[in-house]
């Protein structure tokens, strides 16, 4: 019987959320306005620019990867390559469907090898595979009009201010 009950009480839920969501005419306009209001400020919400996030999150990620591999400092790899990736899903984020977002997804296989060379803890694979990676970067930059936008393997520090 107890089982009857339940099918019932959930049968019914539907109706009874509905009958209980149903807003009078004064209560819909002001939701309304609500909705409105809060879709402005939407709207209105600061997006970075594909260029803003490569500039300021993925370039300096990226050599900073290469110095922490290079120095086989692979918890700092490690961690230089989740936040290059979390630069790559920015984009995904707040650019989906742009040619950008659609190309980039070229790089993640080249990223899995980074990340397996750095679980491995192997300095030659990890040069190898980054040099593929920097070399799908450019792929990506061609297949987005920039083949201007050149990315390389560094060959300096720049971050003299870190230890790695």
């Amino acid at each position: 019987m107890s089982r009857l009950l339940l099918n019932t009480a959930l049968a019914a839920m539907p109706f009874v959320l509905l009958a209980a969501c149903h807003p009078g005419g004064k209560d819909k306009q002001a939701l309304q306005a609500r909705i409105d209001s809060l879709q402005e400020k939407v709207n209105a919400a600061y997006v970075p620019g594909t260029g803003e996030i490569m500039n300021n999150i993925i370039q300096p990620h990226h050599l900073k990867l290469w110095i922490a591999g290079s120095d086989e400092n692979w918890v700092l790899a490690d961690y230089e390559l989740h936040l290059l990736s979390g630069g790559f899903k920015r984009i995904e984020k707040f650019h989906k469907g742009s040619p950008e977002a659609i190309a980039l997804q070229m790089i993640y296989p080249e990223i899995d090898s980074v990340k397996e060379a750095i679980n491995g803890q192997k300095k030659e694979l990890f040069k190898k595979h980054f040099l593929l990676m920097t070399n799908t970067c450019n792929t990506c930059h061609h297949a987005t009009n920039n083949p201007f936008v050149v990315i390389k393997v560094p060959d300096k520090e720049a971050f003299s201010n870190q230890q790695f």
